[in-house]
């Protein structure tokens, strides 16, 4: 009989191994100050990476619950969007959640008590605890009374949303052949990686991402280049002929052209589990 548990446990061995392997990959998590404490999570998809080390393909993340805040935005968004309407749909999120503004021109599905709403990550809330999201005056009138200021929602990053955006970038107006920033919209999806080589060059060199949501590199040089965006989910796309003249640009690209299936509906408050709570649901994402 030995034989025969020996075969099991190699079965549930190799079982637990598959199980291992398949699971999805945790969110990156910041440690929280006092060394002791809870970590506190980010909640970014964004992920760094090394030249030819594919993206990784994350799943559509579970909604959570949390608290929507009536907001009105400025010009001047931690994002660097430009011009933004004063009637558009935008959230701010929490410093945790925003990160090195890792999910700046990513999209969020947020529900509420009136209804729900779709908006673009534009802005940080540095007075935001992880959970709590600014949401523009358009937005919060979406899904609460505006009179009440606050409303308690569930909320989720999209994947791939419809109808997929044209890419654009902006150079920074100080921008030269020893310093290049680019500013890269009409994503969709947050942004992993920004890259770039000569047009007649074969090496591709990777751009750092600021917490202005710029991406900058040093002796760049004077172009024309090709620029490759890569995003959380590992669509690429090249922009040809960017150079380090100042100003904005559309290119006629976009990053996907088809919508995955996406997740069943988004959890109400009303029909979460008592326990689960914005600090309960958030602490679970950040897996050791």
């Amino acid at each position: 009989m030995g034989w025969v548990w020996s075969v099991v446990g190699a079965v549930i061995a190799l079982v637990g191994v598959a199980v291992w392997a398949a699971r999805p990959e945790a969110v990156s998590c910041e440690p929280a100050a006092g060394g002791g404490e809870q970590a506190v999570p980010t909640w970014s998809p964004v992920t760094g990476g090394s030249p030819g080390v594919p993206a990784r393909h994350w799943p559509p993340l579970p909604p959570m619950p949390g608290e929507a805040r009536y907001y009105s935005f400025g010009s001047n968004v931690a994002c660097s969007y430009q011009d933004l309407p004063a009637d558009g749909l935008y959230a701010g999120l929490s410093t945790a959640e925003f990160g090195r503004a890792d999910l700046c021109g990513g999209h969020l599905d947020v529900r509420g008590p009136l209804g729900a709403v779709r908006v673009l990550v534009a802005d940080r809330c540095p007075g935001c605890a992880p959970g709590q999201l600014d949401l523009s005056a358009a937005a919060f009138d979406r899904i609460a009374d505006p009179a009440d200021g606050v409303a308690q929602i569930s909320y989720r990053l999209v994947r791939d949303p419809e109808p997929a955006p044209e890419l654009g970038y902006t150079v920074k107006p100080d921008s030269t052949a020893a310093w290049l920033a680019l500013l890269v919209t009409g994503t969709g999806n947050p942004i992993r990686q920004v890259a770039l080589r000569d047009e007649e060059g074969v090496q591709w060199r990777e751009l750092r991402r600021g917490t202005d949501n710029y991406w900058t590199l040093a002796g760049a040089g004077s172009g024309p280049f090709v620029a490759r965006i890569t995003d959380a989910y590992g669509h690429e796309a090249e922009i040809v002929g960017v150079t380090t003249d100042p100003g904005e640009h559309w290119t006629g690209v976009r990053l996907y052209s088809a919508a995955p299936a996406g997740p069943g509906p988004l959890f109400t408050p009303a029909t979460l589990p008592v326990h689960t709570q914005p600090s309960t649901v958030a602490s679970a994402l950040c897996v050791p």
